[in-house]
């Protein structure tokens, strides 16, 4: 992009829109990825007028264009790169319509999702999905990476709660897809496809999303195992068992020990695997669910806890909470993956890891939504260790290799963006990888919309 594009695009918009304040770049130029990159200038528009605005004027004077929410993401999609300009939507947090009858609520994509949680709750209504960044990530972001998170292996993803979105595509059209109806078969499922689309497509401005009762009642086990053949072979032991858990979380041996070294829970030691079941539902079903699922697990797993109270299950969920922080005791760099591959082959999956591991002398650690086959394996190492930093590509390529054997997926839900660019076009059917580079011409045909996201 020239200079003078940029300074044209400034004048455009004016002082009230766009800014280079120094301290501002800087606040923008990283996400998760702990990657740095600085941006030519950040737009912080209040109303979806103003957003179409922005979009028109980048697509005159040819400004990338990379809309970002908390910049909670691993992937690397809020990143400016090509020194693009960040459009910052967290200042479009207001929830503007709350329909109880319908169950239905209309936000701005800024509206943290946590805040709309606890919202729809203190109505007897639930908004399952729950991110592990749900206290500070945003509903636009959520749908733009179509985030996941525990409760999505009963409840679903955030595709399955959104109705209706509304915004610009990239060369600033604006757009209405969905409808507030629980079937629609007019035409294309254009909704959908912007859900997911890593803001490659389009600029959100409004989301309508479905909500469900809140559940009346919860039980959460806690089930160390001995063998990690025997946990992972739990998942599919409990599915056949008729049985559906609001949340099935797996940390292994490496995980758990760097928790209790973290924030000591008084985790016993000498067991492989940990299993995290939470089974919800009617209150006068809980008494049944809760045998059924011990049932599954006796003379299986070495040691079951178990928790009904709210506060005790939180109690049993900050084991989970504190894995990731955990990891640092193995390394002062993390290269983090969430693979997804099918239920069934979550046992081999999880045995082809270790082999990884074994066969580079690395600390592979593993945890994640193993209930719909999504583990997040973590690569941690000294990045002052050349030969050490050395394996770490390597590993990885075995890591989604091992993927593609089991016909899985190289994200989950973290998405593409510039981390898992690479590896795309070897997960992708390419007939599939061309339609996708098609599609985004069609929405972005000047290019200036989060360019050199996904593919290349």
């Amino acid at each position: 992009m020239a200079g003078d594009a940029l300074a044209r695009f400034a004048a455009e918009l004016g002082p009230s829109l766009f800014s280079a304040d120094p301290v501002g770049l800087v606040c923008h130029a990283y996400d998760a990825t702990n990657e740095f990159v600085l941006p030519a200038g950040v737009v912080r528009p209040r109303q979806a007028a103003e957003v179409g605005a922005v979009l028109a004027a980048a697509n005159r004077h040819g400004v990338p264009i990379v809309p970002r929410g908390a910049g909670t993401g691993f992937s690397g999609g809020a990143l400016a790169v090509r020194h693009g300009v960040v459009l910052d939507l967290q200042g479009m947090n207001r929830i503007l319509d709350l329909d109880e009858a319908a169950m239905t609520v209309r936000v701005e994509p800024g509206v943290v999702t946590f805040h709309l949680q606890e919202l729809v709750e203190a109505r007897q209504l639930y908004y399952p999905p729950d991110p592990a960044s749900s206290k500070i990530c945003t509903i636009g972001g959520n749908v733009a990476e179509n985030a996941g998170g525990p409760h999505c292996v009963k409840y679903g993803v955030t595709r399955d709660y959104v109705l209706v979105v509304e915004g610009f595509t990239g060369d600033g059209r604006p757009l209405r897809a969905g409808k507030p109806t629980l079937k629609n078969r007019a035409g294309y499922n254009l909704k959908d496809l912007l859900i997911g689309s890593e803001g490659t497509l389009g600029v959100f401005t409004s989301i309508l999303l479905r909500l469900v009762p809140k559940p009346e009642a919860a039980v959460l086990f806690a089930a160390f195992f001995p063998d990690l053949d025997a946990a992972t072979g739990m998942v599919n032991t409990l599915w056949h068992a008729g049985i559906n858990p609001a949340s099935l979380e797996f940390m292994d041996e490496a995980a758990l020990r760097a928790v209790e070294r973290h924030a000591p829970f008084g985790l016993p030691r000498h067991y492989q695997a940990l299993l995290l079941i939470e089974v919800d539902g009617r209150a006068e079903e809980m008494a049944g669910l809760r045998q059924r699922v011990e049932g599954c697990l006796r003379g299986v797993a070495g040691e079951v806890r178990v928790a009904t109270m709210a506060a005790e299950r939180a109690a049993l969920w900050e084991i989970r909470r504190k894995a990731s922080p955990a990891m640092r005791a193995f390394g002062t760099k993390k290269a983090n993956e969430d693979i997804v591959v099918p239920r069934q082959h979550i046992p081999a999956a999880m045995r082809g890891l270790r082999a990884i591991a074994e066969r580079h002398a690395l600390n592979i650690i593993s945890f994640g939504h193993i209930g719909d086959g999504n583990i997040h394996v973590n690569i941690m190492y000294d990045a002052d260790n050349p030969e050490e930093a050395r394996k770490v590509p390597v590993a990885i390529q075995e890591v989604f290799d091992l993927v593609g054997q089991f016909d899985g997926a190289v994200s989950g839900e973290h998405g593409i963006g510039i981390a898992k660019k690479p590896y795309l076009p070897r997960n992708l059917d390419p007939v599939s990888y061309d339609l996708m580079r098609s599609i985004k011409r069609i929405f972005d045909p000047n290019g200036v919309l989060n360019p050199h996201k996904i593919f290349y």
